[in-house]
């Protein structure tokens, strides 16, 4: 199987395609991630937890049961083969007090670039923060002229970002976790989401 599946996005997918099933059957996710669980709520509100990779529950009138399955039915490689890709994050970090995308970080553009002539119509969000140094009015100010800079660099390769879809964050994120008037490159970024 290419990929794997949350089992709660595998159930709400196989309600999406229309698949007329009497079971649910909890699939391995994606390496790294955990795999999950999935209630099935039985007559009468009986419970009965799917937890385990590769187990199926039945979804009939009368008590469900979990069962392991041997082997897996060769239509759940079809349709986990025609889910898109999983979302893919790309980080470019700045200098203090600049937007100007530094020539070390170029290269992630290009990467960008790469993944997004690889899916046609994918969604593109592009999020600035910055660190925790300076006050909130020029912090909201320089995320968000950040988070544009990249978002016209993307357009100019010729994919489209919606003005919407690059958006300033600010200092928030660092100050929560840094405390205030801590400089730190890694919060002074900007984040790109592509799904």
């Amino acid at each position: 199987m290419r990929r794997a599946l949350p089992a709660s996005v595998l159930a709400l997918a196989m309600a999406i395609a229309g698949c007329a099933t009497d079971k649910v059957t909890l699939l391995e996710n994606e390496p790294g991630h955990d795999t999950g669980a999935v209630a099935v709520i039985g007559k009468g509100g009986r419970e009965t937890v799917v937890d385990r990779v590769n187990a199926q529950a039945s979804l009939g009138s009368g008590s469900s049961h979990v069962r392991g399955l041997k082997k897996l039915k060769p239509a759940y490689g079809t349709l986990l083969g025609s889910l898109p890709p999983s979302a893919k994050a790309f980080v470019i970090t700045f200098p203090t007090g600049s937007s100007d995308i530094p020539a070390d970080q170029r290269g992630v553009l290009e990467q960008i670039r790469n993944e997004l002539s690889t899916r046609p119509g994918a969604q593109i969000e592009v999020a600035g923060f910055t660190d925790s140094t300076g006050g909130d009015a020029i912090n909201d100010k320089i995320s968000l002229d950040r988070a544009q800079e990249v978002a016209e660099q993307l357009r100019s390769f010729g994919f489209p970002v919606d003005r919407e879809d690059a958006i300033g964050r600010g200092e928030d994120e660092a100050r929560a976790r840094l405390g205030d008037e801590v400089a730190n490159e890694g919060y002074r970024r900007v984040e790109v989401i592509v799904r």
